[in-house]
């Protein structure tokens, strides 16, 4: 999965766009699909890329049950809470710009 992330989209561009999507929407269940749609990611590519920011800690998903969501059909409503950490890094990486 990292290799095809790096070569399609990479990770901070990601963060920066779920993070954008978070801020803008309503609800948290909203962004997910505006990143898939924006990107025209399969659901499948969708679920693997959730799958490696949760492993990285860099989006939260402690207060719902990821298997509900993890899966095709569902993946769209995956309700993105990108952590402290995730957060911290995107603060870091515009500084250095």
């Amino acid at each position: 999965m990292n290799g095809i992330l790096n070569d399609k989209l990479p990770l901070e561009k990601i963060l920066r766009e779920l993070y954008t999507a978070q801020q803008c929407s309503f609800f948290m269940e909203d962004a997910m699909d505006k990143i898939m749609n924006r990107y025209s990611l399969s659901e499948k590519y969708a679920i693997e890329l959730v799958k490696l920011l949760i492993e990285k800690k860099l989006i939260s998903s402690k207060s719902f049950l990821q298997a509900t969501f993890l899966r095709p059909m569902n993946i769209h409503w995956f309700p993105i809470v990108l952590s402290a950490k995730a957060i911290k890094l995107l603060k870091e990486n515009s500084a250095d710009s």
